[in-house]
């Protein structure tokens, strides 16, 4: 049975992951968080405040980061335990993109090879290449969903 990927949990993950990165630097305002994002991401992704908010919220429950106020306004940083999941993710990071990973450097490369393809060609893209895009990803998500299905 396929398993269904929330693709809002990913991204709640990714940008949790982003905002740790972004605070392991220094103590910022949530506009410099998004800068930092911005530019992590080279451009491609620009959290609105509306969604730093809920994932700042759920980082100060969760003790890995805390508030406080300078100049009037609220800045964030990461606490002990927020510096040690920051190092985690990136021991994570390290493991994932290095050479003896399981994911071979191979599959890797070829997903950064078709975004960049569509990014280059992202004025080309009309509603129905558009369309005829998301159904060739959507089909090989399922046939790789499969593989590993046919495999457990």
């Amino acid at each position: 049975m396929m398993r269904k990927i929330s693709l809002d949990r990913i991204k709640r993950g990714a940008l949790k992951s982003l905002v740790i990165s972004s605070l392991a630097e220094k103590p910022m305002y949530v506009y410099e968080i998004i800068k930092s994002i911005q530019s992590k991401t080279g451009g491609f992704y620009k959290p609105s405040p509306g969604s730093i908010y809920p994932v700042l919220r759920s980082l100060l429950n969760e003790g890995l980061i805390e508030a406080f106020e300078e100049n009037g306004k609220k800045m964030y940083k990461l606490t002990n335990k927020g510096i040690e999941e920051f190092n985690r993710l990136k021991r994570e990071r390290e493991d994932f993109f290095s050479p003896n990973s399981p994911i071979k450097r191979e599959i890797i490369d070829t997903l950064f090879e078709i975004g960049y393809i569509i990014y280059i060609n992202r004025e080309k893209v009309d509603n129905k290449k558009l369309q005829q895009i998301s159904n060739i990803l959507q089909n090989c998500k399922k046939d790789i969903l499969e593989l590993f299905e046919k495999s457990e």
